[in-house]
């Protein structure tokens, strides 16, 4: 065993910690690759910040599918070796669909990810979850989560089913290319920046941040005025994540910004 517990002193998410820290000592002592539960990947990033020196245990970090927001972190010896695909087949995870017409009562992410919560799925143990248009959702959870099929189920006026699928099943959002964009805004506003990460018109985001599809840090924003800094990450619903790497004041008193498009 080791003792990692130092790490909680200046951490602001020190549930998460302490998990990572007990799957860490477990893959230490078992000479496995142990998974935690799945992390946001502001937090994930935060707090992998600290391990990454550690001369005995490496990580890695998969939640199901390339560009998946919500991650997993993987454990072990660095001794051990194993291979990226390796660490991916031995992801702790299932796919799940919930189906149903939405074509006149449109479902968010939030929306069938509080279903699942609402019926008894560990919210810590619900990776991404992506909607289908008119059909409903997919997802990834863990995969010694049960999830309920028994009985018949409505999210809203929706009759559903809940199907646990394998992830080679799943409908997976298209594979995002990393992009680094540069822009010049009047302000560090999270409309300015989101409408330039992202292309699209400053009004549509004020109108999708008032819908509830923008999300600051993983919660979900209500007001567009919000002024942003290095390291923060918007996610549109379904369109990717966006993070701020820099932001420097220009000479004409505007803000250039370099963002990190997924």
């Amino acid at each position: 065993m080791i003792d990692l517990k130092h790490f909680e002193k200046d951490c602001l998410y020190k549930s998460e910690i302490r998990h990572l820290i007990k799957i860490s000592n477990l893959a230490y002592k078992t000479w496995e690759i142990c998974w935690t539960n799945f992390y946001p990947s502001y937090i994930r990033d935060e707090i992998l910040k600290q391990f990454i020196n550690l001369s005995d245990l490496s990580y890695f970090a998969y939640g199901g599918y390339v560009n998946a927001d919500k991650a997993k972190i993987a454990c072990f010896r660095k001794s051990i070796q194993p291979s990226k695909e390796d660490l991916i087949l031995s992801f702790e995870g299932k796919g799940v669909y919930i189906a149903g017409n939405f074509l006149f009562d449109n479902a968010s992410q939030d929306d069938f990810r509080n279903f699942l919560i609402d019926n008894g799925v560990n919210k810590n143990m619900i990776g991404d979850i992506w909607t289908l248009g008119e059909r409903g959702a997919q997802g990834i959870i863990d995969f010694n989560q049960d999830i309920p099929t028994d009985n018949k189920y409505f999210l809203r006026e929706v009759e559903v089913s809940i199907n646990e699928l394998d992830l080679k099943e799943l409908k997976t959002p298209t594979e995002r290319v990393e992009k680094i964009i540069t822009s010049v805004e009047a302000s560090k506003r999270i409309d300015a920046i989101a409408s330039a990460g992202f292309r699209i018109s400053r009004s549509k985001i004020i109108d999708k941040i008032n819908s509830g599809f923008i999300y600051l840090n993983g919660l979900k924003v209500n007001k567009s005025t919000i002024t942003l800094k290095v390291g923060d990450k918007i996610r549109f619903e379904n369109k990717g994540i966006i993070t701020i790497l820099e932001m420097e004041k220009t000479k004409r008193e505007r803000w250039k910004i370099k963002i990190l498009k997924k």
